[in-house]
Formats: structure tokens, C-alpha cells, sequence
């Protein structure tokens, strides 16, 4: 029975380790979405020059954007923006900082004319492009250590509980 139980406790503590490092890869999937989304954004405006319900509609009729952390039906529904950044908080994924840069790009939408707007997209595609590749470049380190506590906790609760 006491066999059983360091056991468990040992593999909870790989668990933890494991889930850690799988929500800093989330969070990278989910900023590597927003810049594919950006970048959508801005070639539309600048091609097609849509109005933010048309835009907000057109990208909610794209298929790579199914497994965004935003249902589509936030993009569809009369409140779009408000919709969106209720949607965007709701995410256990990111953190605040990514949510409110989000939530802000969001908001500046329709906000100037078309040169403004393409300068205002160009500004939050380059934050999520130097965040994006912060986190890449930590990804591997962070992974691994988070992996490596992990086990180290167990192994040791597993030794104090024997």
C-alpha cells in the first residue's frame, strides 16, 4: 500500500512537469494563430479594404482558423469585439500580457484610415513576431526543465515518504 502511494506521488510529480511544458507549447501555438491571423487581417484590408464586420465575417469563413481559441461565432456575432475579447479571456492558455496585446490589436481595428490601419497592424505583428520568437528560443530550456523538476520532485517526495 505504501509502495502504491510513492508511486503515485512520484508520477503526479512527472505529471505537473509534463503539463507545464505542454502549456508553454500551447501558448506558442496559440501566438503562432494570432500572427496567421494578423497577417490575414492585413492583407485583406489592404487588398479588399472590408469594412470590420465584412473582415471579421470573411475570417470567420476560413478554414484554417477552426481550431482558434475564438469560436467563430465570436467573429460572427453583432458585437464582435466585445465577443472576441470575452472569448480571449477565458483562455487558460495565455497569459495576461497576450490576452490584453490581443484584446488591444482587436479594439484599434477600423480605428484610422487604411494607411494608419496598416501601420497599426505592421506595430502588433512585429510584438507578436519578437514574442513568438522569444519564446521559441526558451522552449527548449523551459521544456526541459519543467520536465526535469518534475521528476526530481517526485524522485525526492518518493524518497521522504519511503
Amino acid at each position: 500500500m505504501k509502495f502504491t502511494g510513492i508511486i503515485l506521488v512520484f508520477l503526479s510529480s512527472v505529471f505537473i512537469g509534463f503539463h507545464l511544458s505542454n502549456r508553454l507549447k500551447k501558448r506558442i501555438h496559440i501566438l503562432d494563430d494570432i500572427y496567421e491571423l494578423i497577417v490575414s487581417i492585413k492583407i485583406m484590408i489592404e487588398a479588399q479594404c472590408l469594412t470590420i464586420e465584412e473582415l471579421f465575417s470573411s475570417l470567420a469563413d476560413q478554414k484554417r482558423f477552426d481550431d482558434f481559441f475564438i469560436s467563430k461565432d465570436a467573429f460572427l456575432c453583432t458585437d464582435c469585439k466585445r465577443q472576441i475579447e470575452t472569448e480571449c479571456k477565458k483562455s487558460n492558455f495565455l497569459k495576461d500580457e497576450d490576452k490584453q496585446l490581443f484584446i488591444n490589436f482587436i479594439n484599434e481595428l477600423g480605428s484610422t484610415y487604411l494607411d494608419g490601419q496598416i501601420s497599426i497592424i505592421n506595430g502588433y505583428l512585429k510584438q507578436f513576431e519578437e514574442k513568438i520568437s522569444r519564446l521559441k528560443s526558451e522552449q527548449g530550456v523551459k521544456c526541459r526543465m519543467y520536465n526535469s523538476f518534475g521528476v526530481l520532485i517526485g524522485a525526492f517526495l518518493s524518497i521522504i515518504l519511503s
